[in-house]
């Protein structure tokens, strides 16, 4: 063998032994980073498990909150509509299973589908922490409506969630209970819906565990009760971090964890989201596919990055509420799957922000006329807490003039339809920015913002103007209805510096209108509040 051979066969060698040092560091290397990635992807997918969990439990509670504000919830006279705004509530939202009026003794008035109407549920927890203030229980199975609804896949009884509040009558005291059932499916369909397209081509395996380690989500293999023990003790509120874990099945997995931490005014109630992927399987991935990533990355990086920057600024649109373009670029793959969540996930909240309006918009509104109610006056004065110098309110107060005979005469369905006449005949005679509202029976409120300098010129149009319209013929079944009507008006800060004493003062003018003919319109002067000699 020649000099040239020998030194061939030794540079070949060298060669050879180098590139198998170098490939086991790169290897290792690389398994190290991967690790390090696979754990904080499983982080981040725990944490939005976590914050989707919380903030739609935030949104459950304020939807019966709202729902709460109702006025009169408890009243016999207004059962019906009660009745079907529940069963509306669970048309639109059928993440409530169950939604129940309950009395100071906690007998069901009334519920979705009539559903144990009738039966006193005061023993159970959804009402006798209920009628201490908002209630927002943890994960329980069914025990009353068990047999009312389907059980679960695995045979297991349904299992609910539990929401509820004290109701107050007028006078601010409490006079019973609403109490709402979720369905604690409602977790599994995030997971499947919002998570899944990605967790499953990662192998990623997600759990739900309560505060004592019960686990209250995760896959079939984890039968009803079994606990998780193997993460830290003493979490706190909102920890996070993820680690290499031996399970109970003898595997080491990477474990991302985060505690729940609330959303807003829900505070949460200690869910541990957990998020697991087998670390064989991302030793494996990586060394599998570590030397054609780093050339295939090089070559397609730009291709890969403008797909992404087209979705991160699709879903920053929709996320700043710009939808005009609802419907992405045609993605395929992981893109493509990543843009069915985002506009799911839009839809979804878009429908939650109008269940939410139509839930306020009840809580704000007279059901007859449509006009805000007393809640609605006091929600559109409260932007008014602070004026500037220039600015004033005018404040009409409105009493209609032979209402009562119109009822006694014609019945109380006649009194309804003149009542929404009236309201009409009221919005007719205001711009969009004044507010036009039902206080009592046949009373009303009139609040018109509007410059000071103006403020008598414009109560005195107006109430003239209302009384015009007030004051004309009503054709309303058949009938040419009459009557009349007095109005007082105030002006705030002229007449009062604060709100309320000049929402009484225009009571006090509506009064001397009625006491001298009524069908007039009377401006508030110190004079009102002087006793007659």
């Amino acid at each position: 063998m020649n000099f040239r051979t020998r030194l061939a066969i030794g540079f070949s060698g060298l060669l050879i032994v180098s590139s198998l040092g170098i490939s086991t560091v790169i290897g290792q290397r690389a398994v190290q980073l991967s690790r390090t990635a696979a754990g904080d992807r499983l982080l981040e997918t725990a944490y939005q498990f976590s914050t989707l969990l919380d903030q739609s439990m935030w949104s459950r509670a304020n939807e019966i909150v709202t729902l709460s504000s109702v006025p009169d919830l408890l009243s016999d006279r207004n059962r019906p509509e009660i009745q079907r705004l529940l069963d509306r509530l669970k048309q639109e939202l059928p993440v409530f299973t169950w939604v129940g009026l309950l009395d100071r003794q906690g007998l069901v008035i009334a519920s979705t589908d009539r559903i144990i109407e009738g039966v006193n549920i005061g023993s159970r927890p959804v009402f006798q922490k209920g009628i201490q203030g908002l209630f927002i229980g943890d994960v329980h199975d069914a025990v009353l409506l068990a047999n009312k609804f389907p059980r679960q896949p695995n045979g297991e009884p349904i299992q609910f969630v539990d929401i509820s509040i004290p109701i107050q009558d007028s006078s601010g005291a409490i006079a019973g209970v609403l109490a709402s059932h979720l369905s604690w499916e409602w977790a599994r369909d995030a997971e499947s819906t919002i998570l899944s397209p990605i967790a499953a081509d990662r192998r990623v395996e997600l759990f739900v565990v309560a505060t004592d380690r019960t686990i209250l989500l995760g896959p079939e293999e984890f039968g009803k009760g079994a606990t998780l023990e193997i993460l830290p003790t003493n979490l706190s509120t909102g920890a996070n971090d993820w680690k290499v874990l031996r399970w109970p099945d003898g595997k080491d997995y990477v474990t991302a964890y985060r505690v729940s931490p609330g959303y807003r005014s829900y505070s949460g109630l200690g869910w541990i989201t957990v998020a697991r992927q087998l670390q064989r399987d991302i030793i494996l991935f990586t060394l599998l596919s570590s030397g054609a990533v780093v050339g295939v990355t090089w070559l397609l990086s730009d291709w890969f990055a403008k797909p992404l920057r087209q979705l991160s600024s699709w879903a920053s649109r929709l996320e700043q509420g710009d939808r005009s373009d609802r419907q992405p670029p045609s993605w395929v793959g992981e893109l493509g799957k990543i843009s069915q969540v985002v506009q799911r996930l839009d839809a979804q909240a878009e429908a939650q922000n109008q269940a939410r309006q139509k839930a306020e918009s009840l809580a704000h509104h007279d059901a007859l006329t449509g006009l805000h109610n007393r809640l609605g006056l006091e929600t559109y004065l409260a932007q008014y807490q602070s004026l500037t110098p220039d600015q004033a309110l005018v404040v009409l107060a409105i009493d209609l003039d032979g209402f009562k005979p119109v009822n006694d005469t014609y019945g109380h369905a006649m009194g309804d339809a003149l009542l929404k006449a009236v309201a009409a005949r009221l919005h007719a005679c205001i711009r969009s920015h004044e507010l036009a509202a039902r206080t009592g029976g046949d009373e009303f409120l009139v609040i018109l913002p509007c410059n000071v300098s103006t403020a008598e010129a414009v109560g005195e149009q107006v109430g003239s103007r209302i009384l015009q319209a007030l004051n004309s013929v009503f054709p309303l079944q058949g009938q040419q209805i009459r009557i009349g009507s007095s109005i007082g008006f105030a002006v705030w800060p002229l007449d009062h510096p604060d709100l309320l004493t000049v929402l009484k003062a225009a009571d006090t003018a509506l009064y001397d209108a009625k006491q001298h003919g009524k069908g007039h319109l009377v401006r508030w002067t110190a004079a009102l509040n002087q006793p007659s000699a």
